[in-house]
């Protein structure tokens, strides 16, 4: 038998001969609450610390987001204010153009997505200058060739070798190929051969 008092149990035998022993418990709270600091300290832990991803000019080239490429403009942001002075929280979007620039160094036209304020800053310094102080590769962008030596070598050796379309249909007539459910039609009608020429006919294939 045992006399609860506070939180503690006491416990005591029958038997005389045995040596009396106690049995100390502690109160519910105080072990739910070292359990709670236990899982605290494993979620600590356990947490990785977050990957800082580098998102300047040089290692996006620009491409990623609404950014100027030469520049590294993005937006600001600002607020609305109305005649209460009420505000509300805005993007102000920097003024982005795709232009077709000109890189006289090798003769070419490359694509860029550029700020309007870049576009007085190359009549300045120069493209191949803004190109390397943001550090963007201007040779792996692609560009329209504008160089007169290439323009005359491609008249003389004919065009550029486009990439062959896969899904283009193949040149002539194509081989015929009638649906089953077709075929099961046209054996209903009785004039099998003529109706496999028509739909030849109609869908340009032909008749082996």
């Amino acid at each position: 038998q045992g006399n609860r008092k506070g939180g503690l149990v006491d416990v005591t035998p029958h038997n005389d001969t045995m040596s009396a022993f106690s049995v100390t418990l502690k109160p519910v709270m105080q072990v739910t609450r070292q359990f709670a600091s236990l899982g605290s300290t494993f979620t600590k832990k356990s947490a990785v610390a977050p990957v800082k991803v580098d998102t300047t000019t040089k290692s996006i080239h620009g491409m990623s987001g609404r950014k100027c490429m030469l520049t590294g403009k993005k937006a600001n942001n600002g607020w609305t204010v109305s005649f209460s002075h009420i505000r509300n929280k805005k993007l102000q979007g920097v003024n982005l153009q795709y232009k077709r620039v000109y890189w006289p160094e090798k003769q070419r036209y490359i694509r860029l997505r550029i700020s309007t304020s870049a576009l007085k800053s190359i009549n300045k310094l120069g493209l191949e200058e803004m190109a390397q102080r943001v550090g963007l590769d201007l040779e792996s962008l692609p560009y329209t060739d504008a160089d007169p030596a290439r323009k005359e070598w491609l008249v003389e050796n004919g065009a550029v070798p486009t990439k062959k379309n896969k899904r283009a249909p193949a040149p002539g007539p194509k081989k015929l190929f009638i649906p089953k459910w077709k075929e099961a039609r046209m054996a209903k009608k009785g004039n099998a051969a003529t109706e496999t020429k028509a739909f030849a006919e109609r869908w340009g294939m032909e008749v082996a």
